[in-house]
């Protein structure tokens, strides 16, 4: 169990967020979505112990009951940019991750570039980031979060440059992959059909300063694919939305 107890982040003069707290289980995935500029990246960056220069933040991170610093191993990060090194080929920014951690050049490889084809990114491994498109490098990039072995894996809008097909494939793959593999997501995501068809959990923030106003379970896979069963959920997720949403 990951918690994140009392956060509050600030700029000068105002509160981005405000008192916040949340817990993770082992597994599965929760959806945090939000007004914009209601700090959900915030909430992410600070969890990966990267918040901005210039913000100021308290708030006291504990897993399985003990606190931890941050940045920690067992959590893994994807911002919403694709935040690739321009200088390193396509493999070494997959890799990088595995690399940081410890494991060697070759092994990190024979782990991730089999993994090129089903992320769509075939014969890009020698290429730079300024050689793919804008969707490509977001694959390369969540590829590189999702093979580290982090027992917590943090992803602002993942799929959020990808074209339709590829958010679905990366989407299954996600999922495909923590069944194999159980582990827990936080995915900051503004896209409800999203947050409904692939969280257990969604958390839903206020306007800044940001804080959780609702905790609502979502129904299992098999229900989720039930376009009609789904509707009264995303309707209620709008309306919080509309309410918290300055005007």
């Amino acid at each position: 169990m990951l918690e994140l107890r009392g956060l509050t982040v600030s700029a000068p003069g105002r509160d981005l967020v405000q008192d916040l707290s949340l817990s993770l289980p082992d597994q599965g995935i929760t959806a945090l979505i939000g007004p914009s500029g209601c700090g959900k990246t915030s909430v992410l960056k600070w969890l990966a112990g990267i918040l901005p220069v210039g913000l100021q933040a308290e708030g006291a991170l504990h897993l399985d009951g003990r606190p931890i610093p941050r940045p920690h191993p067992a959590l893994s990060y994807q911002p919403q940019s694709d935040a690739l090194f321009p200088w390193l080929t396509i493999a070494e920014n997959a890799t990088l991750g595995l690399r940081v951690a410890g494991m060697g050049k070759r092994e990190a490889q024979a782990k991730v570039v089999p993994l090129f084809d089903p992320f769509g990114l075939a014969g890009t491994e020698a290429l730079f980031p300024a050689e793919l498109s804008g969707g490509m490098r977001q694959r390369a990039a969540f590829l590189r979060t999702i093979v580290q072995d982090s027992r917590f894996v943090l992803l602002d809008e993942p799929f959020s440059a990808l074209d339709a097909v590829t958010r679905i494939r990366m989407q299954r793959w996600l999922t495909d992959r923590l069944r194999e593999r159980p582990r827990a997501v936080l995915m900051v995501t503004h896209d409800l059909h999203e947050a409904t068809g692939l969280a257990d959990r969604i958390l839903v923030m206020a306007a800044a300063p940001g804080r959780i106003v609702a905790d609502i379970p979502v129904p299992t896979p098999q229900v989720r694919r039930d376009e009609a069963a789904m509707a009264p959920l995303r309707e209620t997720l709008k309306s919080l939305l509309l309410e918290e949403t300055p005007t």
